[in-house]
């Protein structure tokens, strides 16, 4: 099951790396951090230098906002291959391995294969687990296995190996020190062994601290957001003035915690283990550092049980579901013979498995089963890759920038390492088909085009959207290649249409959900088709809202690659498709968003109109789907 695991899990995120569907952040500056700290540059990467709306901006080394020790060890898969499949590799390797952890630990504790199989079981289908896997690289993933190693290693007393697993966690991110500072004391409380338990104990949770307030602290730039300050804001900037409303204003912090959304997160946290972790509280406890970080946050990702921020907390509750089975097994054995009580706590354990993977999960079959799609336009992205020299500092966008991560330099456009100097990139590879995180796409459009009437820049190459600009080319027109990315062919899409707006007939859409792993819901990849039946005088741009209680919930004026072939550039008779951004839809509300799309005149600031606004002078609309938001 563990090497099972291992070949799925591993290939779907190499799908993913493969199929362009990473991340800048984080997978790219993991990636370029990981080459350089190889190269004689720990946790140096540029692709953060500018002043984004994030905590931690203006940086080029990870110690300004994460402390991860571990990271250099990490780094030496780079020596085998320098690409970020390496870490990719390295991390569905590292989570597979704790499968045995679990077994082991469950066969001692339950005295039963069976059930210890079917713990296994429970940790592999796990699809907080799962969704860590499939979320890019994160360091913090490893703390996962470690974590359960180092407590089947304490129930057995065996203290070298436990002390190991138990610094190698500390060492994947700054605040696993204070888990694993509970777990020195559970050693010095439960197993009696002060000495390794307090000692760890005092070691883990001053490292976290001096993690935090020292070595972050010092290498953050002045002026940029703390996570502190951003995920933890409103209840006042620092740590005192947060403790402070914790006792006189306790009603904020309530107000922050006592939400439906944070009862779902410790929901999806507990049932594929069927909530027997509740049995054995005692272990449960052991979590208690991040569950309060998580609930107390107002940053979504961080209690939607997805991504890498419950890592600890997967580990905490497989340990305390095992422990509470045994409780719940000898309670059962006073009415059943063991073998049926062991029949009864397997079938119950085999159906919160299936349960929760049917409707949470990322196995075949289940609601999150997705693999990323691999067709000519990637496969042209791969040539234009290998049109950028590999030491040479480059310029690029979200999705292409892992791809170009093993070097000294990246950077994410506008930044091309000239202001403030660094070293200047004379490469620059922008997809007018993808998204353009951090720049919306008209903006990254005008920033390519200023470059190009620039003296010296030319275009190099230019097909599908793809455009490779480079210092001394001499072209300085853009081919007509490059527009085929809004050329829809015969194609209507998979949902029609019917109707118009000024001289555009729309002929259909598509909708296809994007970064499963790490968004509730998944965010919505729409394409919408259309065809100019006369020259279109005025440009014109879809816009998508989202609904709900008769509100507009979230909204999407951000078309990708308009800006390149506006509409007024369009020719008669010819179909045409229009990919928006992805949309994320506010889920801190149950209940069906309803999405409709419509046309309006393209602003010279997109930004300038809120969604009411843009609501409340909406032209003709069409539906094109909801979006369900359960528990």
């Amino acid at each position: 099951m563990t090497a099972g695991y291992g070949l799925l899990f591993g290939w779907l995120s190499l799908e993913a790396y493969w199929g362009y569907q990473m991340h800048a952040l984080d997978m790219g500056n993991m990636g370029q951090a990981a080459w350089n700290t190889v190269h004689g540059h720990p946790f140096f990467f540029t692709n953060m230098r500018l002043h984004y709306a994030i905590e931690a901006w203006n940086t080029t080394t990870r110690l300004s906002f994460h402390v991860e020790p571990l990271f250099p060890f990490i780094s030496l898969v780079y020596l085998v291959r320098p690409s970020p499949e390496s870490l990719l590799v390295l991390q569905t390797m590292a989570i597979a391995s704790g499968a045995p952890a679990v077994y082991w630990l469950a066969r001692d504790q339950l005295e039963s294969r069976i059930l210890a199989l079917l713990f296994a079981v429970v940790y592999l289908c796990f699809p907080a687990l799962q969704a860590m896997n499939l979320y890019e690289f994160h360091a913090v993933a490893l703390a996962t296995p470690l974590l359960l190693y180092a407590f089947l290693f304490a129930l057995r007393h065996q203290y070298a190996p436990f002390v190991l697993c138990s610094l190698a966690a500390v060492g994947t991110k700054e605040e696993i020190g204070l888990v694993v500072a509970l777990f020195g004391l559970y050693v010095a409380v439960i197993n009696g062994d002060r000495k390794v338990g307090l000692g760890l104990a005092a070691f883990s949770g001053a490292w976290s601290l001096f993690a935090v307030l020292v070595i972050e602290h010092h290498y953050r730039q002045p002026g940029t957001l703390t996570y502190v300050r951003f995920r933890y804001g409103y209840a006042g900037h620092g740590l005192g003035a947060i403790l402070r409303t914790a006792v006189f204003h306790p009603s904020v912090i309530a107000g922050k915690v006592l939400i439906w959304t944070k009862v779902r997160y410790l929901v999806r946290l507990l049932a594929p283990a069927g909530f027997l972790a509740l049995l054995n509280p005692l272990t449960l406890l052991l979590g208690l550092p991040t569950l309060a970080l998580n609930l107390l946050s107002q940053e979504p990702h961080m209690y939607s049980a997805l991504g890498d921020n419950s890592a600890e907390l997967i580990a905490v509750v497989m340990i305390s579901a095992i422990l509470g089975a045994k409780r719940l097994l000898r309670v059962l054995q006073f009415w059943f013979s063991r073998g049926r009580a062991i029949a009864l706590l397997g079938l119950y354990v085999v159906l919160a498995v299936l349960w929760t993977q049917r409707s949470l999960g990322f196995l075949p079959g289940a609601a999150n089963w997705q693999v990323a799609s691999i067709g000519p336009h990637q496969r042209l992205a791969d040539r234009f890759l290998r049109m950028v020299p590999a030491t040479v500092p480059v310029s690029t966008q979200d999705q292409l920038d892992p791809h170009l991560s093993s070097r000294h330099y990246l950077y994410l456009l506008e930044d091309t390492g000239r202001i403030p100097p660094l070293a200047s990139a004379n490469y620059i590879l922008l997809d007018a088909s993808a998204p353009t995180y951090p720049l919306p796409s008209y903006q990254l459009h005008d920033r390519a085009v200023s470059f190009l009437r620039q003296p010296g820049w030319g275009v190099a190459a230019a097909s599908d959207g793809l455009i490779l600009l480079e210092y001394g080319a001499p072209a300085k027109t853009i081919p007509g290649s490059f527009y085929s990315f809004m050329n829809a062919g015969s194609t209507s899409g998979d949902h029609p249409l019917h109707g118009a707006f000024g001289h555009l007939k729309l002929l259909g859409y598509s909708v296809d959900h994007t970064d499963l792993a790490n968004q509730y819901p998944a965010n919505l990849d729409y394409r919408i088709f259309v065809q100019p039946t006369r020259p279109v005088r005025h440009n014109l741009q879809p816009v998508l809202f989202a609904r709900m209680g008769g509100h507009v919930i979230q909204c999407n004026a951000q078309p990708l690659g308009l800006a390149w072939l506006p509409t007024t550039r369009w020719r008669p008779g010819y179909r045409y498709v229009i990919r928006m951004s992805p949309m994320q839809i506010d889920w801190q509300t149950f209940g069906t968003a309803q999405v409709y799309a419509g046309f309006r005149p393209a602003p010279t600031d997109p930004y300038r109109f809120s969604c009411d606004q843009m609501w409340k002078k909406h032209g003709p609309l069409w539906h094109v789907g909801s979006v369900t938001i359960g528990f």
